[in-house]
């Protein structure tokens, strides 16, 4: 009998803990859509002959699975010519997979991402686009933190981009890492 009021008691517990404990998870959609800003930091041939400039940029991602999602995203970076008089215009779409990594003890979710990138660079000279043949293919990765709030979340991240514009005639090898913070609501 004392058995059986113990198990009883502990159903009963379990039961009223139950309901609280459920309205804590939050029901999410599995779709996000971040907007990001920041900074852009050419590399690579393009760092010979560009500054320091900024990038600004979008997504949407879509969980397949609660910590696995594919992305679809648009981004243009600004970045000086050095010795002035010239900006480049860097333009395009990204395509991949992000990783959640889930952090259950503190409200700290890193993440990384990867995918192809299509982009395309111009150069404007006081007012006169040239761009670059063809658009590039290229690949971009990235990692941050995502600092949540419920279904909205900080996330500051770094991320690499590459690709390859023809260069009258030649391959040319366009990189640069973006620094940035984004906010990110996932409904």
């Amino acid at each position: 009998m004392k058995k059986l009021a113990t198990a009883a008691a502990a159903l009963s517990a379990a039961a009223l803990l139950a309901g609280p404990a459920a309205a804590q998870i939050p029901h999410f959609t599995p779709f996000a859509f971040e907007a990001r800003a920041g900074l852009a930091l050419p590399t690579g041939d393009l760092g010979d002959v560009a500054k320091n400039g900024f990038v600004v940029g979008g997504s949407v991602t879509y969980h397949a699975l609660p910590l696995v999602g594919i992305y679809a995203g648009a981004s243009v970076a600004q970045m000086g010519a050095e010795g002035g008089g010239a900006d480049f215009r860097d333009t395009g779409i990204e395509l991949g997979a992000r990783l959640g990594i889930p952090t259950p003890l503190i409200p700290i979710d890193p993440w990384i991402k990867g995918g192809v990138a299509f982009r395309q660079l111009k150069l404007d000279v006081d007012g006169v686009e040239d761009d670059f043949d063809d658009w590039g293919t290229g690949f971009e990765v990235g990692a941050g933190l995502g600092f949540g709030f419920g279904p909205v979340s900080i996330t500051p991240g770094v991320s690499y981009v590459s690709y390859k514009v023809d260069d009258e005639g030649g391959d040319t090898t366009v990189s640069w890492v973006r620094a940035d913070i984004g906010v990110r609501i996932r409904i």
